[in-house]
């Protein structure tokens, strides 16, 4: 697929979007994790797909406005820096990956450190909000459940996007 703005690629980044949203609000409504604040992150598919079918400039676009949309159906206005930071560092690292590491790094590994850099993020955020270094403590967790998370979400990106790219080639 093609990397330009055509009318035909901003509809399907607009149908992306909405797919993450609609994955991220889903989300937010089942307790999955018993770590406070985990959560799988199934909304991190469309990114790391986007990243493949489109490129990083596009999946960063992509993954701001579902971060963006999604928190005021999901946490509202005070979650959205913490939203907004996650998703830009944890799309930012996995094109790094997907550029310099690939396929060295797999998509799950992608994935996985994907997760760790949303995690580390919104942990900064929280660090400056609460203007406390010692809710770092708490990343040790986070970087489990970023474990599981990254390697299901990255999972189900792989098995999604062959799904995708193949509907792609014909469309």
């Amino acid at each position: 697929m093609k990397k330009t703005f055509t009318p035909k690629n901003i509809g399907i980044m607009a149908l992306f979007v909405s797919i993450g949203i609609i994955l991220q609000y889903v989300e937010s409504r089942i307790l999955i994790s018993p770590v406070p604040g985990g959560k799988l992150g199934l909304s991190n598919i469309v990114t790391i797909i986007n990243i493949f079918i489109f490129g990083g400039g596009n999946a960063v676009i992509i993954s701001i406005l579902r971060a963006f949309l999604g928190t005021f159906l999901t946490g509202g206005v005070t979650a959205l820096p913490y939203s907004i930071v996650g998703a830009l560092f944890a799309t930012l690292t996995m094109c790094f990956v997907k550029k310099y590491l690939y396929p060295k790094v797999s998509m799950v590994g992608m994935s996985i450190l994907g997760a760790c850099a949303h995690n580390i993020a919104q942990l900064a955020v929280a660090s400056i909000v609460f203007g406390s270094v010692y809710l770092f403590s708490y990343l040790p967790m986070l970087l489990v459940v970023a474990l599981v998370s990254g390697t299901v979400t990255g999972v189900g990106a792989q098995i999604f996007g062959k799904r995708i790219l193949s509907i792609g080639e014909k469309i």
